[in-house]
This record gives C-alpha cells, sequence and structure tokens, in this order.
C-alpha cells in the first residue's frame, strides 16, 4: 500500500528570535492536532534525539531525521541513532562542497551503501550551500549515479539560479529530472529573488502554481513508478527569519502556522486528486 505523509518541521514552528514558544510536549501536541503525521527536526544527538522521539511517539507522529554529514563516518553515526530511537526517513544536507563530479561521487556512494544497510529510506536533499547546492551539478551527478534518491527542496534551485517568471520549458525540464529521482519534498514557495514568500499574496500566486504544479508532477512520477511500496512524504517547512520576510522590528509579516496548514491543505489535495483517494481537505 501506498500512502501519503505531511510532516512539519520543527525549525517551522520558531519564533524570529530561533525559540519554541512552547515546551517541546506541546509543540508537538498542536502538531498532531492540525493532522500532520509527523515532525521534521536534527537528529543526530543522543540525548536531543531520544527525548522526540519519545515525544513524538507518545502524540502517535512519526519523524524525519535531519542530518548534516561531512565524511561516511558522520552519517553511520546518525543511522545508528535513528536506528535506536526509530524514524520515518533519513534526510542529508551534504555539508560538503566538492568542486569536481569523481569527488562527490566518492562520498555520495559510500553514504548508498551504509543506506543500504537499513530499512528506513537515506534521502539526500537539495540545498543551497550544500553538495547539490548548483541544479547542474546535481544533474549531472544523478547522470552519473541513476539510482540516487533525492528529497526535493526546489526553492534553492529557484532562488539560486534566478528562475525567470513565467517559466521556460528548459527549467521546467531541469525540475522535473529533479523530481523524477525524489523520494520526498521540502514545501516552501520561492521567487527568483527570495527563498520563501508568503503563499497568500496576490503578488506571489504565479509561483504559487508553478511549485504546486512542480510537486503535482512530482506525486504523479511517484505513482507511476513500478515496485514502490512504502510512503512519500512532504515536509511543510516555512521557516523562520532569515527565511521568512520581516517587517523593520525583525517580526515576520505573515501567520507563519497559518500558511503551513493552507500548505498541508494544498498538498494533501493534489494527492487525493493524483491518487483517487477521497480525504480532500477543505
Amino acid at each position: 500500500m501506498r500512502e501519503f505523509l505531511v510532516f512539519q518541521s520543527m525549525w517551522a514552528m520558531q519564533n524570529h528570535q530561533g525559540q519554541l514558544q512552547q515546551p517541546l510536549e506541546a509543540v508537538l501536541e498542536q502538531v498532531a492536532a492540525a493532522g500532520f503525521d509527523g515532525v521534521a527536526d536534527h537528529f543526530w544527538q543522543p540525548e536531543p534525539s531520544q527525548r522526540l522521539s519519545r515525544a513524538a511517539k507518545a502524540c502517535g507522529l512519526q519523524i524525519e531525521g535531519q542530518v548534516f554529514p561531512r565524511t561516511r563516518d558522520d552519517l553511520a553515526a546518525a543511522i545508528d541513532i535513528a536506528v535506536r530511537h526509530g524514524c520515518h526517513h533519513l534526510t542529508l544536507q551534504a555539508d560538503v562542497r566538492p568542486r569536481t563530479l569523481a569527488d562527490a561521487i566518492e562520498l555520495v556512494e559510500g553514504w548508498q551503501r551504509l543506506a543500504e544497510q537499513v530499512d528506513f529510506p537515506i534521502l539526500l536533499e537539495t540545498h543551497r550551500n550544500r553538495l547539490t547546492s548548483d541544479l547542474f551539478f546535481t544533474l549531472d551527478l544523478l547522470a552519473e549515479m541513476p539510482d540516487l534518491k533525492l528529497l526535493a527542496d526546489l526553492s534553492h534551485y529557484v532562488v539560486a539560479r534566478e528562475f525567470p517568471d513565467p517559466a521556460n520549458a528548459e527549467d521546467d525540464e531541469q525540475i522535473q529530472t529533479i523530481l523524477q529521482h525524489s523520494w520526498g519534498f521540502h514545501g516552501r514557495v520561492a521567487s527568483s529573488e527570495q527563498v520563501q514568500v508568503p503563499i497568500g499574496f496576490a503578488q506571489h500566486q504565479g509561483m504559487v502554481q508553478r511549485f504546486l504544479g512542480w510537486w503535482r508532477y512530482g506525486i504523479e512520477d511517484w505513482l507511476a513508478r513500478p515496485h514502490v511500496p512504502g510512503s512519500l512524504s512532504f515536509t511543510c517547512e516555512l521557516g523562520p527569519p532569515p527565511y521568512a520576510i520581516t517587517d523593520a522590528q525583525g517580526h515576520d509579516i505573515v501567520d507563519r502556522w497559518a500558511e503551513a496548514l493552507i500548505l498541508q491543505r494544498l498538498i494533501r489535495n493534489i494527492w487525493a486528486e493524483v491518487s483517487g483517494c477521497q480525504n480532500i481537505m477543505k
């Protein structure tokens, strides 16, 4: 059976000072009550990971563990934590910036061998200032490693390459290639100049529809893959400042939690339409 899980980022629950406004357990209860299936958070330090795991399980939430490895040993240690405490999948923000494809392949192949030893997915995230920072470099990596499993955060490529609006066919084809290798998504809407724009503002509706179209394509492609059991994940990741646009006092200009609920509804409805499920959210 295939299922669709929507997670909420714990980073996105922070205020403009980078802090949770409630205790961890209360935040998780809020996330669960809002209908999310899980949370995404850092997951490589023993004590915080154990606390998160216990609290999430008490609320019936799954965990997307986020790690920032630089070496094979870094990932091995994070996998040990994930195995000990349990997670739905691990997301790798590869904190290295190799200048050659050969160096990148050598490192990623080592991580792939580790991933083969566990029964949960380990996904390489597309992200600025990481191994996958450049879209063309990542496409070249996929050409050499077609079995590489990505987690697509498309916002980084839109802002890094200053995608034009309206779209051009070449950009969309390149993003579709990324999506054809993606097994999960991080959700925010970017413009060519800003990594995270308010999704309710009229001036951003063109980009909102563009991202929704990309995510629809990614879901359709995942469903069309043969012999793919399990679940596809989407994480609402509307980050605090400096990702969020702020006013003169450094406060968010929109309610990111309210926008996360809108994003959850939009993406669940796309899944329902594409998969034929009937759980469309109003």
